[in-house]
């Protein structure tokens, strides 16, 4: 009974569904017939008989869909009167790949990422990209011809295991960002300096997000450069943030970009990126990593000392100071490293130079024959420091004539005769003048200037008693090449024989 019962009342519910159709229907038909849609119809067909080609119908008045003609009763299998049955829906997985379309404009993969690009008129025709239009809703779109080319489909949704795949899909996206501001360069900084405030925020959030990527390549290096020299202290200090936040990366960047971030730190104006610039540096100062740095590392100590010569103040760079005062000697037999030395030097305070030039003093003696050294321990003397000299004079005495006879040290004694006082002077010319072989350091190549130097800088009782023995040598060649200077010194002295 309750099966004749629910078949009964499937059936009442049919009927009542057919009913309701046929309503419906009927409503149509008598809607079309008060349009008068069929007369229009048999006037347009005969018409296009008599010109031998059919036409379109006219639009319905009143803004009313045009309706079909031949009207189908619908069956329960079919309802989709307007338009196909909708597809079944499949669970996530089987879901097929949707096809790949690059977005209306900006970067691909990232199409809300420019939606406030404009470019002004005054570009037109001056790039591959079309002007402002005039008409109401036009805009203009950045060129397609300069986008990176899109992948294939079957690349574009190739499946990406783990976080090797994530990281390959940021790594294209970054390059085909880079490669699209630097194709574009003078319309991003136009636009960034004088295009409207929404599309300038824009550019600034892209160049921000991408500032890693662009000193990375060799083609973007060359707009974040200036950008970096135009912009304001606000954006200056986002670039720089982002380019040192993460400290091992930098670290790896200014080893193979550092003239890059040589510059980015002399276009630093504001504390803030300064301050940024000191909390990733500041891991370096570890003493691993300093015997690396002062060992063979040229590239981070140029960007030390870029770093050293921009600071405002010396508490900035203080703690190089107080890690470079332990490795000096390391870093002045290093030409870059020389050059931080010198360089903390001229912006250290008093307490950190002191400790630097003593360190230098008290090996004086292996840093003056040195190539490099021989340059700090001349600053060391030139700074008169009675307590530095003192030191100095202290290694080098019975030493000058081999000092005298080298290169580099030779350099240093002749510096040592100008700076010393009266006293040190005769220690220097006694030493010269009761050596054995004293012709051959007046015929020596290098010697022979510290003699000279010596008949210029002593005064007259100890320069008398140097010339008498100049002048008593027997045997001594004046046309020798390296006898033509002392003996011209001592001509214009008034010494002849």
């Amino acid at each position: 009974m309750a099966l004749e019962a629910a078949a009964a009342a499937a059936e009442a519910e049919e009927r009542r569904l057919s009913d309701e159709d046929e309503m419906l229907f009927e409503d149509i038909a008598r809607e079309v017939a008060r349009l008068g849609f069929s007369e229009c119809l048999d006037a347009e067909a005969e018409e296009g008989r008599r010109q031998g080609e059919e036409e379109e119908s006219e639009e319905p008045a009143d803004g009313l869909l045009p309706l079909p003609m031949l009207l189908v009763h619908p069956s329960s299998q079919h309802r989709y009167l307007y338009g196909p049955p909708q597809p079944p829906v499949l669970p996530p997985r089987m879901l097929p790949p949707p096809p790949f379309s690059p977005p209306a404009y900006g970067m691909p993969g990232d199409p809300k990422l420019l939606d406030d690009w404009r470019f002004g008129s005054d570009h037109r025709g001056r790039y591959q990209g079309p002007a402002l239009q005039s008409f109401r809703g036009g805009g203009s779109v950045p060129p397609r011809a300069t986008w990176p080319r899109a992948p294939p489909d079957d690349a574009a949704y190739a499946p990406c295991p783990g976080r090797g795949g994530a990281a390959a899909a940021n790594t294209q996206l970054a390059e085909a960002c880079v490669q699209y501001l630097c194709r574009n360069e003078q319309q991003v900084l136009d636009t960034l300096f004088g295009g409207r405030p929404e599309a300038a925020g824009t550019i600034a959030q892209l160049i921000i997000k991408q500032a890693v990527h662009l000193i990375e390549s060799s083609h973007g290096t060359r707009l974040l450069g200036l950008v970096l020299e135009r912009c304001s202290d606000g954006l200056q200090e986002s670039i720089v943030d982002s380019i040192t936040r993460e400290h091992k990366r930098f670290f790896k960047i200014c080893a193979a970009r550092s003239d890059e971030v040589v510059g980015m730190i002399r276009s630093c104006r504001c504390e803030r990126s300064l301050q940024h610039l000191r909390n990733a540096i500041t891991p370096w100062m570890t003493p691993s990593i300093m015997d690396r740095l002062v060992t063979w590392d040229s590239s981070r100590l140029k960007v030390l000392q870029a770093f050293v010569q921009c600071v405002p103040d010396p508490y900035f760079a203080e703690f190089i100071f107080d890690a470079i005062a332990t490795k000096c000697l390391a870093l002045v037999i290093h030409p870059h490293g020389l050059s931080l030395l010198q360089s903390c030097l001229e912006h250290a305070e008093w307490t950190a130079r002191d400790n630097i030039f003593s360190e230098v003093a008290c090996c004086s003696t292996d840093l003056a024959q040195h190539r490099f050294g021989n340059y700090i321990v001349q600053d060391v003397l030139k700074q008169k420091n009675p307590e530095h000299l003192a030191i100095i004079a202290s290694r080098f005495r019975h030493n000058y004539v081999k000092l005298s006879k080298q290169r580099y040290s030779s350099n240093v004694v002749e510096t040592c005769l100008e700076v010393f006082d009266d006293r040190e002077r005769f220690a220097i010319v006694d030493e010269l003048v009761w050596f054995p072989r004293f012709r051959d350091l007046v015929t020596d190549e290098f010697a022979n200037y510290v003699i000279s130097r010596a008949l210029t800088t002593c005064r007259a009782p100890l320069r008398h008693r140097l010339a008498t023995a100049i002048l008593t040598l027997p045997h001594v060649n004046r046309r020798h090449p390296h006898c033509l200077r002392m003996f011209n010194t001592l001509s214009l002295l008034g010494y002849r024989d």
